[in-house]
């Protein structure tokens, strides 16, 4: 690893002592006339002007520094990659897009040489040498870090190679939910809706990412977005990107897009709301194919009905057809009580054209023993399900880097373990040769980004002289920061959440209740990490050996998590680190979210105790006098405001959009970040526990009939 980490330094760190007055990007006109291409090379060319405060030309052979690209033909056609080679299935093509770079000196002049075989990794070789190499890092799509280049490598003799994990690599935007992009990507009458749907477009491609995709509404103009819809798939094209839309089959549920609404005449309203969506040139629709209706019955209208969309797309459109897979265990498993007739060879050949992306959800991966979601005991199932689909369709894996609601960003929490768990499920899909990652992306704010970031590049395989760079769960700090302090704080503070959070189950107890939680018994389904007993147990109906057995547990595992984790975060806050003014907005964001996930471990501390002493006072006949546990909290929460308030301040989206009250497209009726905005959950959490309701209407702030689909 030593030898690697070298190698890296000294293709990218040793520096001449003289000043760059000019660098050349060498190009033929082809590859400038190529819009995947060309707009890369003009981005680029205006990326290292800012960094290195010089000349940045085109085709000057006397510049000092030439980044010389491959000569390709106009018009040319790009190979197919690798996984398309290796298909044993219908698949969808996607050029090849490795690539490498190899440099040497010539007549006193550094020349770095592209190989590369489409317009794709002409464009991903750029990005990959900017931010790999020279310090460039595209961690959000509206900021990045911009080195000083004033200087530049001249390491003779070495090479950076980039092999794409996956075929297709990108993002689905889940827009059922308030997030950064929901309103610019469903609003064309928004200021500014397009520049800032592109400008997610370009971090995609900055990123090496393939792929880009987002929940479809219901509540969307349908007259008005066809054009919105064409601008942003161009785009995507332009870029050399593929453009996705998810949309339902006729779910009601979150203003989902339904392809029909009305039992009658099914396949005309499918097939009338199809050539609707492909007025746009997308290249896949992601369809949900879960209905009410065919809850607990009709599989088999279910099937001819998914055979017909998968028939009609394949004779009249381009576009793939995926479905995706949820964790939720027997959701295909409910079958018809009448005779299900097995398909003939036909329908088995047609229906292995839809491709399925296989969901997990949360900080955890797919191959750990303990996973406490959607009333499992872990993900193992899916992974058998992945390895098993692949064998007859093209196959994708579709992991969370944030879940929303009532778990992470939503409370706030920042937590580390979807970095471990996001990288042990590509070193696990690497291993079994899964074609896609898509990830299911739900916000970025309060450090998020840096987990989306982080998955982006470990979708690469650099290497160094043919030496491969590792890849760690926080190689992201160690590349932006550059500082062992930082890198070994986050490092100590994700050792600190895998023990506490995910082996101790901590999460348990720090994620706030959900609505399904306190709905009445045979509704409350157990969808995120919950308690053995809801709160409502705890101060109604425990006995005194749960009460003794939670005293011993929970509690001190509460306090020796917070209590540890603030400890190593003084102990960074009185080194006096230097952090440039580029980085110190990303570490006191990082700092932040650490801060409030341990602040949130002591008020969940007070509130349970609280719970316990008035259950163990009531068992016992005596009166409680242990007011002061609720008012800490409420204290320790008054406290943490101000930083709140401060974190508002340096948010990248609109206030008004992301995390205040707002008419939206979707069936809440705020941003996804405006119950951080008075900690919600945590007053919650104290005022349910003050006036002993459990109900999930109190003090409830969403609007469940909306959400369902009953309500508009």
């Amino acid at each position: 690893m030593k030898k690697i980490l070298l190698l890296s330094t000294l293709f990218v760190g040793m520096l001449t002592h003289a000043q760059i007055s000019e660098i050349s990007i060498i190009s033929n006109q082809a590859l400038l006339d190529n819009s995947i291409s060309g707009t890369s090379i003009k981005d680029a060319q205006q990326l290292l002007q800012r960094a290195c405060h010089c000349t940045v030309s085109l085709n000057n052979a006397e510049a000092q520094v030439q980044l010389v690209l491959p000569q390709f033909e106009a018009g040319m056609v790009s190979p197919p990659g690798r996984f398309q080679k290796e298909a044993t299935v219908p698949y969808y093509p996607f050029p090849a897009h490795d690539y490498k770079w190899a440099s040497s000196r010539q007549d006193g002049k550094v020349k770095l040489q592209l190989t590369a075989d489409s317009w794709q990794g002409v464009s991903f070789g750029l990005y990959g040498l900017l931010q790999e190499q020279l310090g460039f890092s595209f961690y959000h799509p509206r900021e990045m870090i911009v080195p000083d280049l004033s200087k530049w490598p001249l390491q003779d003799n070495a090479t950076f190679e980039a092999k794409a994990l996956f075929d297709k690599k990108g993002f689905h935007l889940h827009t059922q939910h308030p997030l950064e992009l929901t309103e610019p990507l469903h609003n064309p009458e928004l200021p500014n809706a397009i520049g800032e749907v592109k400008q997610y477009i370009d971090w995609l491609v900055r990123n090496g990412q393939t792929y880009f995709e987002f929940c479809l509404l219901e509540s969307v103009d349908h007259n008005k977005w066809p054009p919105h819809a064409k601008a942003m798939v161009d785009y995507c094209h332009q870029r050399g990107i593929m453009a996705a839309v998810d949309v339902s089959l006729h779910m009601i549920q979150q203003k989902t897009f339904q392809l029909y609404k009305k039992s009658a005449h099914k396949e005309k309203q499918v097939v009338k709301s199809l050539q609707w969506l492909l007025q746009s040139e997308w290249d896949i629709i992601n369809m949900e194919f879960a209905t009410a209706e065919f809850i607990g019955g009709n599989k088999a209208k279910r099937e001819a009905l998914r055979l017909f969309i998968v028939d009609w797309m394949d004779k009249n459109s381009k576009t793939k057809l995926m479905g995706r897979k949820h964790v939720v265990r027997d959701e295909t498993e409910v079958m018809s009580k009448k005779k299900v007739v097995e398909p003939d060879s036909a329908a088995i050949a047609l229906d292995k054209k839809r491709g399925i992306l296989i969901h997990t959800v949360m900080c955890y991966d797919m191959t750990e023993a303990k996973a406490p979601v959607y009333e499992n005991e872990n993900q193992r199932h899916m992974f058998q399900l992945l390895l098993k689909e692949m064998k007859q369709r093209e196959t994708w894996y579709y992991p969370e880097s944030a879940y929303w609601v009532t778990f992470d960003n939503s409370v706030p929490m920042l937590l580390l373990p979807y970095l471990s768990a996001r990288l042990s499920d590509i070193d696990t899909c690497v291993k079994y040769n899964v074609p896609g990652h898509i990830t299911f992306s739900s916000g970025w704010e309060w450090g998020y980004w840096l987990t989306d970031w982080s998955i982006a590049r470990w979708s690469w395989q650099y290497s160094v002289d043919g030496n491969a760079v590792p890849r760690t769960p926080t190689d992201g700090i160690e590349k932006i920061f550059g500082n062992p302090v930082i890198t070994n704080q986050v490092k100590g503070q994700l050792a600190l959440q895998q023990r506490y959070l995910k082996d101790k189950e901590l999460l348990r107890w720090l994620a706030a209740s959900t609505v399904t939680d306190e709905l009445p018994f045979g509704f409350n389904k157990a969808f995120q990490p919950r308690p053995h007993d809801l709160y409502k147990a705890i101060r109604r109906k425990i006995p005194m050996e749960r009460v003794n057995e939670y005293r011993q547990t929970a509690l001190p595992d509460l306090r020796r998590f917070a209590d540890s984790t603030l400890s190593l975060l003084k102990s960074t806050r009185t080194r006096g680190l230097a952090v440039d003014s580029q980085r110190m907005p990303l570490f006191t964001e990082l700092m932040a979210g650490l801060w409030m996930t341990a602040t949130r471990a002591q008020h969940k501390y007070l509130t349970l105790e609280y719970l316990l002493e008035k259950r163990a006072a009531k068992l016992e006949h005596r009166k409680y006098k242990q007011e002061t546990l609720l008012d800490s909290a409420v204290a320790i929460r008054l406290k943490m405001m101000p930083l709140v308030q401060e974190m508002e301040t340096k948010y990248r989206y609109p206030l008004d959009r992301i995390a205040r009250e707002m008419k939206s497209y979707t069936s809440y009726d705020f941003g996804y970040l405006y119950t951080v905005s008075k900690l919600h959950f945590w007053e919650r959490e104290e005022e349910q526990a003050r006036h002993n309701k459990y109900g999930f209407t109190y003090r409830n702030i969403y609007d469940v009939f909306k959400i369902i689909g009953l309500k508009d």
